[in-house]
């Protein structure tokens, strides 16, 4: 082939691509066939999302947990943490820690079991385990952290907390005082403050996505940084909004839990996650219903998406 009819067949070649591409064909072979493990360009990983209950049920009084909404009405509650699996690879993002062993113990609580043997029960190794996102520093979010028990169990996994709620938590003397101490457990608090010493623990401030189409959306409003997790699912995007609200109710009907420490933030935090996702893809910290009206997987875990 001379040079002329090899530059004639590079211009032909090349128009012929340039074709394809406005026609929304990508040519075999091209590097933009795929991407990132053989993923073609464009397409989501695809999430599965299970809520692990691992205590409860607890009574509460409705207004504590929907703001101001029926003092002489009790409601059950459960206490939960969420994985979120790589259909295609099996990696595993946690989210929240729960309670630890300790908690339980003190205050007589029969209806626990410990978040890792729900862990192991889902089929999740320690190994896939790469993230633990922790939504907020209450005790039964950040319990598991106590003596870095999450951080042993779990040693490849990175650990995300949003700066506001670290430096709330961990660094003011006001989460010290009446109206905060005892929503604390301050071994979990610590835990968490020595992790910050290590690697593992990754301080985010704000929204940033953190693996493969997975997202932590900044939610304050129940606490100063509180965040949750989007993933697409089967359902669409999702999101594991722990307690941006406790019920499913506090999304449809536009009022939070009883416990809230900027009313404005929290509006505007349900206002953000509407607009990233369907309301019945929004999952609260403590529904019943998330145990009750979702496809059983093993015992005290379903299926949400």
């Amino acid at each position: 082939m001379s040079v002329m009819d090899r530059r004639d067949f590079v211009k032909s070649l090349s128009v012929a691509v340039g074709t394809a591409a406005l026609a929304g064909v990508t040519p075999l072979g091209s590097a933009q066939e795929k991407a990132g493990g053989g993923k073609p360009v464009g397409a989501k990983t695809m999430y599965e999302v299970f809520a692990l209950k691992y205590a409860g049920p607890f009574d509460r009084k409705l207004a504590m947990v929907l703001f101001n909404n029926g003092w002489a009405e009790d409601i059950s509650i459960y206490y939960y943490i969420w994985a979120i699996r790589n259909k295609a690879t099996g990696e595993t993002t946690l989210v929240d820690t729960g309670t630890g062993h300790t908690w339980p113990k003190e205050r007589n609580v029969t209806s626990y079991v410990p978040p890792e043997t729900l862990v192991a029960r889902l089929g999740v190794k320690p190994e896939q385990v790469t993230r633990v996102v922790v939504t907020h520093m209450h005790f039964d979010h950040i319990g598991g952290m106590e003596n870095m028990e999450f951080a042993k169990l779990y040693p490849k996994a990175k650990f995300y907390i949003q700066k506001k709620e670290f430096d709330f938590w961990v660094k003011s003397p006001l989460a010290l005082r009446p109206p905060y101490k005892p929503l604390q457990w301050i071994p979990g608090t610590q835990g968490m403050a020595d992790l910050a010493k290590t690697s593992q623990l990754v301080v985010v401030d704000g929204d940033k996505v953190i693996g493969p189409d997975m997202e932590l959306l900044l939610l304050p409003g129940h606490t100063p940084g509180l965040q949750g997790v989007l993933v697409p699912t089967a359902k669409g995007q999702t999101i594991v909004g722990s307690d941006s609200a406790h019920l499913f109710r506090s999304f449809k009907e536009d009022i939070p839990s009883g416990l809230i420490t900027n009313m404005p933030a929290w509006l505007e935090s349900y206002d953000k996650m509407r607009a990233k996702a369907p309301v019945e893809n929004m999952f609260p910290g403590h529904d019943t219903g998330m145990l009750m009206k979702f496809p059983k997987v093993f015992e005290d875990i379903t299926q949400l998406a």
